[in-house]
């Protein structure tokens, strides 16, 4: 799948023992992805949420 990236937020990380996600979403889009990153994958997970701003 393809998202565009222009307007993306995100939500707050959160976080839970084995895993963590957040989701993001648009402006012209009601409903949100919800992303789970395993623990292992905390450092893309980061990379990741760096680039979208958090929805205020």
């Amino acid at each position: 799948m393809t998202i565009p990236r222009a307007g993306l937020v995100r939500m707050e990380i959160r976080e839970r023992l084995l895993n963590s996600s957040f989701v993001v979403s648009s402006p012209e889009n009601e409903q949100g992805l919800r992303i789970i990153f395993p623990l292992v994958g905390r450092e893309d997970r980061n990379a990741i949420a760096a680039v979208l701003p958090v929805a205020g």
